[in-house]
């Protein structure tokens, strides 16, 4: 995410995680001549003060120039 640009997200990322089980987002992205999908998770302990990432990327195909 771009710091630089503010927004909805900006405040979703900026905001209390009390009762917040995981967040997620996700990105279409067009790189090397293919649509992918990058999904990034992160997942809180059951007391919320601890948490895990972790991410993927799924090609979906080649891209054509338009």
């Amino acid at each position: 995410m771009n710091k630089e640009l503010d927004g909805p997200m900006k405040s979703a990322f900026e905001s209390d995680t009390t009762g917040v089980i995981m967040q997620e987002l996700t990105t279409y992205r067009i790189a090397e001549g293919m649509l992918r999908i990058e999904k990034t998770q992160r997942r809180f302990t059951n007391d919320g003060k601890d948490y895990n990432d972790s991410s993927s990327i799924t090609p979906l195909g080649k891209v054509n120039n338009a």
